[in-house]
């Protein structure tokens, strides 16, 4: 049988002591608790038996502080984690310098308990606690982009699960998104590896999504992993969550029906909670699309304002005609005879200016219209209109 593993609590009021007994139960880790008010103490226990994980206070009841009983401790034992958990009075924070050269995690009171708790389980397993440090979600793997996921009230949610664990018993229970975000979590947070979890089950819903569309209407899942330690069930939340439960590996298979009939209720309830969206799904835009165009219009427009659209082939004008010359056939002398112009000497000034007086010329106008009228027989003669009767008569 493997040995426990052991921690050491290094605090003088014994606060971290009971903090971590009561995570340690929590996740119903067996191990060996060692509890020490001061850092001498710890090194001398170090030396005695190691340890596995050490948690230490920023201040100690003697001359050592926090962060030189972890350097030390680092020292004389590399293989344990170290953790250090201020209090309310202690720096917020570390600066950034001492962070990133620091071979320990420091923590204040009050603590995130779901960031303490994956912490501590990473140092019990020997896995990397800075790493255990980070938001889960961060490092989850990503999936196709089927947009944004609707939002879920998360408290009315958070009341769903609490009612759920009263009715199955799980050990714990994860309420997680198709993006790797968890919701929220109830029972023994650190039981699970939630992001080990999430990047198994998220290929799931992307099974959940393709096979709606096959087997048509709004399809759910629930899925059952029977293991020797933990058994562990998974329902999906229409398209974009799923909620997981968690039971020690020797009763879930007795609690089959149980978390079926109560599982499934609480699903529907939580599909209430994000209605139409719960089967909705939005397929963003291409964004190399998007971009393709923007440019080819950006493009589209430079060529409009600085080079022509085609080459225009220059043309010779075709030349005009030129207009034939106007002929004018000479007068005849028996229609213009100059002689009338040898008596214009003789004409007065007055009868000269009278041909263009507008009453003269109104008068001989009237005189015309009225002669127009009526043609005596011998004008009429004259003209030649009459010229053949007039010959007969004779």
């Amino acid at each position: 049988m493997a040995a426990l593993p052991r921690i050491l609590t290094i605090d003088p009021t014994w606060t971290i002591a009971r903090v971590v007994r009561a995570a340690t139960d929590l996740v119903d880790r067996a191990v060996i608790q060692v509890d020490v008010p001061g850092g001498q103490d710890a090194l001398d226990e170090l030396s005695r038996g190691g340890a596995k994980l050490a948690v230490t206070g920023w201040v100690l009841d003697d001359e050592m502080r926090g962060l030189e009983l972890a350097l030390r401790i680092k020292q004389s034992s590399p293989e344990t984690a170290v953790i250090i958990l201020g209090d309310v009075t202690d720096p917020e924070e570390l600066d950034e310098e001492t962070v990133s050269e620091s071979p320990f995690v420091y923590l204040r009171r009050p603590v995130d308990i779901h960031q303490f708790m994956r912490v501590l389980v990473a140092g019990l397993d020997g896995e990397d606690i800075f790493e255990a440090l980070k938001t889960p979600g961060a490092a989850v793997a990503q999936i196709l982009d089927r947009g944004p996921v609707p939002m879920i009230d998360a408290d009315n949610a958070l009341a769903i699960t609490k009612r759920l664990m009263t009715d199955v018993g799980a050990m714990a229970i994860i309420l997680a998104n198709r993006s790797g975000d968890v919701i929220l979590e109830q029972g023994a947070v650190g039981y699970l590896n939630r992001e080990q979890l999430i990047n198994a089950l998220i290929p799931m819903m992307t099974t959940t999504v393709e096979m709606s569309s096959l087997v048509g209407g709004q399809a759910q899942n629930i899925q059952f992993y029977d293991g020797d330690d933990k058994d562990v069930f998974v329902f999906s939340v229409g398209l974009h969550y799923f909620l997981c439960l968690a039971f020690d590996g020797q009763a879930g298979q007795r609690q089959f029906g149980v978390v079926n009939t109560f599982g499934r209720r609480a699903v529907q309830d939580m599909v209430m909670l994000l209605g139409p969206n719960a089967w909705l799904i939005q397929s963003p835009k291409p964004v190399s699309e998007s971009r393709h165009r923007k440019h080819a219009t950006q493009d589209t427009k430079a060529v409009e304002v600085e080079e022509p659209l085609e080459t225009l082939i220059p043309r010779a004008e075709a030349p005009l005609e030129e207009p034939e010359p106007v002929h004018l056939d000479p007068i005849s002398d028996d229609l213009f005879d100059p002689a009338f112009l040898d008596g214009l000497d003789k004409v007065s000034e007055a009868d000269i200016d009278s041909l263009f007086d507008p009453d003269k010329l109104a008068d001989i106008a009237q005189e015309g219209k009225l002669r127009s009228k009526t043609l005596s027989q011998e004008e009429a003669e004259g003209l030649g209109l009459l010229g053949g009767l007039g010959g007969g008569a004779s």
